[in-house]
């Protein structure tokens, strides 16, 4: 709990925050240079409107005409954008997102886990009840590093701060846009039907309502071959913006969400990849084995791109979700007082994907896993207040409060030999009991930015954050559940420092220090007792620089070295009995370290051109031991290239008075990707290419385009997740999870603007 003693810090730095105001007031106030000019890039990445160019931090930036022509439409296509951004997509691992930057993120089963990067919607932390689908975006910051000095939750690693499109008080408009494609049509593998319309009404002078809504229906790439049918992945959404500023100091933000999703069959789950041959079957002596010929019994070759499974099984999984925020805010001379609260719930209710681990019927060993009931609420209250932009002495300062809520009921396991059809001998049972776990977190935060001089300008920044975790289980039909309560209070304080300098009109140079924090988890193993994992403490340097080129194109390099106390890690293996296991621990000693370069905006009238690459360098401790064993000490992190390039363009040639035709790539390159902390090569995946683009036409006015895209154009099978030892044998079987990512998608684009 809160002790007076951490009242007192709390409100002594609340006190010196909000005595900035007078300070900054009396200082002279500097050239008004930091004004964004017509045609530049802004962001919001320090909590105010400024131009790209002007923010101490590595910035990759998306605009809604990338995102479009690079199609980007949930959470997992942003890893596209940006050299240093990952997004893990494996069902029930991707926390908050599952997003890493520079090889550092959170990859867990773990219920109790936050994220490394936080997800920000219009202000809001999304925590573990995240939106998963993109629609009517404005733009997308990629920040790296730590920025607990201004942002909310999980951002120990980066943010990815996501602006929607404002209602517009002067105009009715309307837009639909579809994105279309059919399995086995024009070398697609999997369908994809996405639609999105826009609405923006004006309700008077000074009020006006956007309504957006969305269909993504999605075919496959998964195949079961028994039923001749592909996974259906169906989600639908809408989002309403209420914009009213009843005076011209006061502007009140409404904005509600709403989404659901329904995925057969497990969706996007393990397929084999690999398989044994002859072999004896590790859970009965003398009794014969062979996955390969089982798994051909019924057509399915492991090998790489495999998307088939074969089950008689039908069961499917229902997701809700959605929110509600309000921000208001007073311009209070001379400051800017801000308000957001907000609230949302997400519940993931039916048959997981995991409730058939091999969805394989001839396996002799069947592994499965009971229905899942999974809520989570968050409420997140936050109160700001900014100065005006141009002071000698510019400062964000604020309180923070966030209050989540993420229970289960009893999940049971059950491991079952399969000799014949219709034959099921259990041989082992297991599980997940009941729990609820509660995260309570409190801050107060501020950042300033002093300019010493025309040139010069310092910059300095805190944030003390109490969290405290609550664990509590309880017994039930689930072997070895028990009654238990767990709890872990945590104070920390964090910051930040640097400096930034003007090289020239349009170049800047910065360097930066600074250090994070992500609160702990409790981990619930299967049959043992709860035990804590500590919180992740992050030390981060940087030193940048950015400039404008040729008029319009922006040039953003870093160098950076990160060192992270008590890295939040996951080990996962296969027991004999085919489950798999994942165990939660700390490992201090993980670093991430390199370089990376980043160009975006318009070259010319008609190239915008958006690429970048990174070095990242995110190695496990000297002497660490991996799953298998095996000293893997100083080699790259799971889930972490090393090297990655992306590139972005579109150019556009006037054919007619009235028509435009343009032609877009899309493209990223990777080094080889590793996917479980040990030695086994079979689950790595080699340096690849992933090419896609866009050819079309579209009116002088920019109201209607019509466009032929390829997503994935030479099929490269990247997948999600791999598993050895899947069900068993180490390296001789190896599973994997394969997206829409994985496979090429070819289809039609419309657009209309009315």
């Amino acid at each position: 709990m809160i002790t007076i003693k951490h009242a007192a810090m709390l409100s002594s730095v609340a006190l010196s925050a909000f005595a900035l105001p007078a300070m900054a007031q009396n200082a002279a106030a500097p050239q008004a240079a930091d004004t964004p000019s017509l045609g530049e890039i802004v962001v919001t990445a320090q909590r105010r409107s400024e131009s790209v160019t002007k923010v101490p931090i590595s910035i990759t930036v998306a605009d809604s005409k990338q995102l479009e022509r690079q199609q980007v439409n949930t959470i997992t296509d942003l890893s596209r954008i940006a050299p240093s951004l990952e997004i893990q997509a494996a069902p029930g691992q991707n926390t908050g997102g599952g997003g890493s930057i520079r090889g550092i993120g959170t990859q867990t089963f773990s219920a109790g886990a936050v994220a490394s990067v936080g997800v920000v919607v219009d202000q809001v932390s999304q925590g573990n009840a995240n939106i998963s689908n993109l629609f009517d975006v404005a733009r997308v910051e990629v920040l790296k590093g730590p920025q607990g000095t201004l942002f909310g939750l999980t951002t120990s690693a980066g943010v990815i701060n996501i602006t929607t499109n404002k209602p517009e008080f002067d105009k009715v408009s309307v837009r639909v846009r579809t994105e279309l494609s059919n399995a086995g049509t024009a070398g697609s593998k999997s369908g994809n039907q996405v639609m999105q319309g826009v609405v923006n009404l004006p309700l008077a002078s000074n009020a006006a309502i956007r309504i957006a809504g969305f269909g993504n229906l999605r075919q496959g790439p998964d195949y079961n071959l028994t039923s001749a049918k592909y996974t259906a992945n169906d989600t639908w959404g809408t989002r309403g913006h209420l914009l009213w500023q009843p005076t011209e100091r006061l502007t009140v933000n409404l904005i509600g969400d709403y989404t659901q999703s329904r995925v057969t069959n497990g969706g996007d789950f393990f397929t084999f990849v690999k398989a044994s041959g002859a072999a004896p079957f590790p859970l009965a002596a003398g009794v014969p084995d062979n996955v390969s010929a089982n798994l051909a019994s019924c057509g399915i070759t492991a090998a790489e791109g495999n998307r088939n499974f074969c089950t008689s099984a039908n069961y499917v999984d229902h997701t809700y979700s959605g929110g509600a925020s309000l921000q208001v805010d007073y311009q209070a001379d001379p400051f800017t007082i801000t308000s957001i609260s907000a609230y949302r719930k997400s519940l993931e209710s039916g048959s997981a994907a995991a409730t058939s681990v091999f969805r394989a019927d001839p396996l002799l060993l069947q592994v499965a896993n009971g229905d899942v009931h999974r809520p989570i609420d968050l409420f997140t209250q936050e109160l700001r207040i900014s100065s005006p932009s141009g002071q000698t002495v510019e400062y964000t300062g604020g309180l923070f409060y966030s209050n989540q809520i993420q229970s289960r009921t009893p999940e049971p396991l059950t491991v079952s030999i399969h000799p014949a059809p219709g034959v099921f001998i259990p041989v082992a049972s297991g599980g997940t009991g009941a729990f609820r776990v509660t995260d309570t977190s409190m801050a107060i935060y501020g950042q300033t930015t002093i300019h010493a001089s025309d040139k010069l300008r310092l910059i300095a920044g805190g944030r003390f954050t109490w969290d405290g975790l609550k664990l509590d289980t309880w017994a039930g039909n689930v072997a070895g559940s028990l009654n238990s309560h767990t709890g872990l209070d945590v104070n920390r304080f964090s910051w930040k420092a640097g400096a930034q300098y003007d090289l020239a009109r349009k170049t800047m140079v910065y360097a930066t220090a600074s250090q994070g924090f992500k609160g702990g988890q409790i981990a619930t193993p299967t049959g043992a007792a709860p035990y804590v994992v500590q919180p992740e403490i992050p030390t981060s340097y940087e030193l940048g620089l950015k400039s404008t080129l040729l008029g319009g194109w922006v040039l953003d390099t870093s160098l950076f070295y990160s060192t992270i106390k008590n890295f939040q890690a996951q080990q996962c293996t296969t027991s004999n009995l085919g489950s798999i296991s994942c165990v939660q621990t700390n490992i201090d000693g993980v670093k991430s370290r390199g370089a990376e370069i980043n160009l975006f905006g318009k070259v010319t009238q008609n190239l915008s051109l958006n690429t970048g690459f990174i070095w990242a360098k995110a190695t496990y401790p000297k002497g660490y031991l991996g799953t298998d064993g095996t000293n893997i000490g100083g080699t790259q992190l799971a889930y972490a290239p090393e090297y990655k390039f992306t590139l972005s363009g579109e150019y556009t040639q006037k054919l007619t008075e009235n028509v435009n035709g343009f032609f877009a790539l899309d493209t990223v390159w990777k080094s080889r990707l590793r996917y479980e902390a040990n030695s086994f090569t079979e689950s790595t995946f080699r340096p690849h290419w992933t090419v896609g683009g866009r050819v079309g036409v579209r009116t002088a006015d920019d109201r209607f385009t019509v466009a032929v895209f390829a997503r994935n154009l030479f099929n490269v099978h990247e997948p999600a997740l791999m598993q050895t030892s899947f069900p068993y044998s180490n390296g001789a079987n190896v599973g994997a999870i394969y997206g829409p990512q994985s496979f090429r998608s070819v289809g039609l684009s419309l657009d209309g603007k009315f």
